[in-house]
């Protein structure tokens, strides 16, 4: 810890639950701050932070083990906008949207190569070679990257090693952004192997510092239409995910003010 004030217990859980999670309190740069300058405790173990949106708390209705990453989580943001609008309707005291392709520039701005140990793990090679440029650059001496073979997750032997890597370096920092809800079920499942790091499941966030993907323009962002734009440059993979599975978000508000009424 560098002195900083921080309230470790606002930046991690607001009182109040939606969806059966309870959100972070913080803004982009007051958790980029406490990230970067609040260190894990020795001897704590890793503490995961999930951005979430949609398609997240979809997933969670049928997937059990997504879920309990997600509850098991030491910080949880509102990443996709109607997760925070439902969550500022229901009195949930979020102060704004935390995604993941903000919330990884401005970690990766404040990291120090004298006493940041990052570690990434990446869905593409060319995505690896830009980060790992950049680092570099930076100061940073070795720049640990990552990129996992398909199915790596259901591999034991592989998942096995690489936490083992992971722990090794003696990472401060575990970017892991290889899709979800692989990266947050990998990232619960080894908890216990990982060592005391902050572990971050940030999805597209990685291509986006490295370049090899685009955001949407920041109009189409600040009115919520981000999901569009990536319907745009991904329309047969994101076609389903939006326009029939996204159905399944109503059913989640209606369970969600059932467990609010039986409570």
């Amino acid at each position: 810890m560098d002195g900083r004030d921080t309230d470790d217990g606002a930046l991690k859980r607001l009182s109040r639950a939606i969806f059966g999670l309870r959100f972070s309190a913080a803004g982009t740069e007051a958790l980029a701050d406490h990230l970067a300058y609040v260190s894990v405790r020795p001897g704590g173990g890793v503490e995961t932070l999930f951005t979430a949106n949609l398609d997240h708390v979809v997933k969670m209705r049928s997937n059990v083990a997504f879920r309990t990453a997600y509850e098991r989580a030491s910080f949880v943001t509102a990443d996709g906008m109607p997760v925070y609008f439902y969550a500022r309707w229901r009195g949930v005291r979020i102060p704004e949207r935390v995604t993941g392709a903000d919330l990884f520039p401005a970690l990766m701005e404040r990291l120090d190569p004298a006493r940041h140990r990052p570690f990434f793990v990446v869905s593409d090679a060319d995505t690896a070679r830009r980060i790992e440029a950049k680092l570099l650059r930076r100061g940073f001496e070795r720049v640990p990257v990552a990129v996992p073979p398909f199915g790596f997750d259901a591999d034991e032997a592989y998942s096995s090693e690489l936490a083992r890597q992971i722990a090794a370096c003696g990472t401060t920092h575990l970017f892991f952004c290889v899709g979800a809800p692989k990266s947050e079920m990998w990232l619960d499942r080894h908890r216990e192997a990982l060592g005391p790091c902050y572990a971050l499941a940030l999805g597209a966030g990685a291509n986006f510092y490295a370049g090899t993907a685009q955001r949407a323009p920041r109009l189409m962002r600040a009115i919520g239409a981000e999901w569009l734009w990536r319907f745009i440059c991904e329309p047969r993979r994101l076609f389903r995910r939006y326009f029939i599975d996204s159905w399944e978000f109503l059913l989640a508000i209606a369970d969600d003010l059932r467990r609010k009424t039986s409570s």
